[in-house]
């Protein structure tokens, strides 16, 4: 398979913000109803695409890396990033608000449940909010350098993974180490919405499973070691997508296999990945690529955002359950 470029979209500058606020006679308008793909990176890059294909920019008055976005409905998101930032819009972008969480850790990870649960993982840190995340406290006795979080639909149980090869697992106030392996970092981690079943990705092409809720863990056998960095699982668990190093794209499918094919050059790497329930999704990674794919990851379509800045983060504000 071969990569598609797209007509270049429509670029649609929007005004300097610590929200995203308008200036008088600029063209900032963005669409009402909340659809679309939001992405986050290098040098507090923030960019959001609409199903009509155009492109928004978001010039935020902060520094340094946003690491990760987590959406929630159709007008709801929170990113983090370097230095404890963390930034939450409740009005699909028109606005940003900053939330002091206490600490300069360098933030990787957020996730947003489907009632007020909502979690944050970064560099020695657990974040946890009973607020539907507009206010964090630290987790007790979170030893270690956090890489990705994961949750249920209700948001009652949470796993993390670690750079050190670990996966943790936080119920309630209680964080514990439920599992560690020998062969590498781990940096993704998915679950299905009723936390029956759960899978993490790391380096060289590992993939760690669990159908028992977390308490046993097996390494399953994939046709790729390149570093994986991102993965999502189906809610009935019967597909499994992850991208990674090269931009690989792994699939563990029930029906068809298992596949990897890598769209990219080997040094740069797909660093995020969404896939909804219907099918449509994204990925993106170093040098601004962004990549849509409209069949759960069979194949994908290059966007050309013209954007030069490596991205880290990604989520949607569609209001469509997730894969």
């Amino acid at each position: 398979m071969k990569l598609r470029p797209l007509t270049p979209l429509l670029l649609v500058l929007m005004a300097p913000m610590v929200g995203c606020t308008k200036e008088e006679n600029k063209n900032t308008s963005s669409t009402s109803d909340g659809s679309g793909a939001w992405a986050v990176g290098e040098d507090a890059t923030m960019v959001r695409l609409n199903p009509e294909g155009d492109v928004w920019y978001y010039p935020l008055e902060i520094e340094g890396d946003l690491l990760a976005i987590a959406c929630k409905g159709e007008a709801t998101g929170v990113a983090v990033g370097d230095d404890g930032v963390v930034l939450r819009t409740d009005d699909s972008g028109e606005s940003w608000k900053r939330i002091d969480v206490g600490t300069r850790a360098r933030l990787r990870s957020v996730i947003l449940s489907g009632t007020s649960p909502a979690y944050i993982a970064g560099d020695g840190i657990v974040l946890r909010s009973d607020d539907d995340g507009h206010t964090f406290t630290p987790v007790p006795d979170a030893e270690g350098d956090f890489t990705s979080v994961t949750t249920t639909a209700k948001g009652t149980s949470a796993w993390l993974t670690t750079a050190s090869g670990e996966i943790w697992q936080l119920d309630g106030e209680a964080l514990r180490p439920v599992f560690t392996t020998s062969e590498g970092p781990l940096s993704g981690i998915a679950v299905t919405p009723d936390g029956a079943s759960l899978v993490a990705v790391g380096a060289g092409g590992l993939v760690l499973r669990s159908d028992d809720g977390g308490a046993a863990w097996t390494s399953v056998t994939t046709p790729t070691r390149r570093d994986l960095h991102a993965v999502r699982i189906s809610r009935t668990a019967d597909l499994v997508v992850a991208v990674g190093a090269a931009g690989v794209v792994l699939r563990l499918d029930d029906a068809l296999g298992a596949s990897a094919e890598e769209l990219l050059e080997p040094g740069l790497a797909l660093r995020a990945l969404h896939l909804s329930l219907d099918g449509h999704g994204q990925a993106v990674g170093d040098h601004g690529v962004v990549l849509h794919s409209h069949d759960f990851g069979r194949q994908w379509e290059a966007l050309d955002l013209g954007l030069e800045e490596a991205l880290f983060g990604l989520d949607d504000l569609h209001g469509e359950p997730h894969l």
